[in-house]
């Protein structure tokens, strides 16, 4: 299998706190990864830093074989046309539709002056606009395509998002915790959809999650953060035991089963 991401030595401060302590790990082409852990233990600093968000203290992160060179900002540019985003709070425009919030999906993949200029100002150009629909029936909102975003639902929200990313054709999806604001039966759709994403796309998907009962409904890996390190790192169903559990959560133990539950 070829690498996608790897974290060589990763360390990250923020002030006189050591947030990341020397990960190392490589996630494989078109896997379908969680990421869990008790809060603060570095979960969303990690994943953050392979697109860019965060810039390590030190160490390297290299996507689909290449060095993520923070300093050079033309490398960022490129390498975030590869790696789409999904956040908790979804990140869209309110006031706009799920069509326009889709193609804005297109703003990070335009190299043409006048394309970025003419997208900025809500101009799409007609095969945009096609390849938007399409997603939006990929994600099962093609009914939806003309809703302001304020007037649907959170996990109809969650699908437009997703959609979005996919307009930039990534090769890397990071999802941040994208089913903590969701009901139970809402979660699993949206899970179900970055599953069919990661198979029927090749898309490598990585998850940062707290609902563990569903960590092991969905993924065959699931990498456990704790303290800035990685505790564990493979098949979830051995993490079934309380006391696998209790190592890596420690003191939030049942706090995070709680939100989980």
């Amino acid at each position: 299998m070829r690498p996608m991401i790897r974290f060589e030595n990763i360390q990250k401060r923020f002030g006189n706190e050591l947030v990341l302590k020397g990960v190392n790990l490589t996630i494989n082409e078109g896997e379908f990864v969680a990421v869990i852990g008790a809060s603060g233990g570095g979960k969303t600093t990690l994943i953050r830093t392979v697109n860019g968000f965060v810039v390590p203290s030190a160490g390297n992160v290299y996507v689909n074989e290449q060095r993520v060179d923070y300093a050079n900002l033309g490398n960022l540019r490129q390498l975030r046309k590869n790696v789409g985003m999904i956040y908790q709070l979804f990140n869209l425009v309110e006031r706009t539709s799920a069509m326009h919030n889709v193609l804005t999906g297109t703003l990070g993949s335009k190299d043409k002056a006048l394309d970025i200029i003419l997208s900025a100002i809500g101009y799409f150009s007609k095969s945009d606009r096609k390849k938007a629909m399409e997603i939006l029936d990929f994600v099962g909102l093609k009914d939806k395509a003309g809703a302001r975003v304020d007037m649907i639902s959170g996990g109809q929200k969650q699908r437009v998002a997703i959609a979005r990313a996919l307009m930039q054709d990534p090769t890397v999806l990071l999802a941040d915790e994208p089913i903590a604001n969701l009901d139970p039966k809402t979660s699993q759709r949206i899970l179900d959809l970055l599953h069919k994403v990661n198979q029927e796309r090749n898309i490598t998907v990585v998850t940062v999650i707290h609902h563990f009962h569903m960590v092991k409904d969905y993924f065959s890996r699931v990498i456990a953060m704790k303290d800035g390190q990685v505790a564990f790192d493979g098949d979830p169903l051995l993490l079934e035991k309380q006391e696998a559990l209790e190592s890596i959560y420690g003191g939030q133990f049942e706090e995070e089963l709680a939100v989980a539950a």
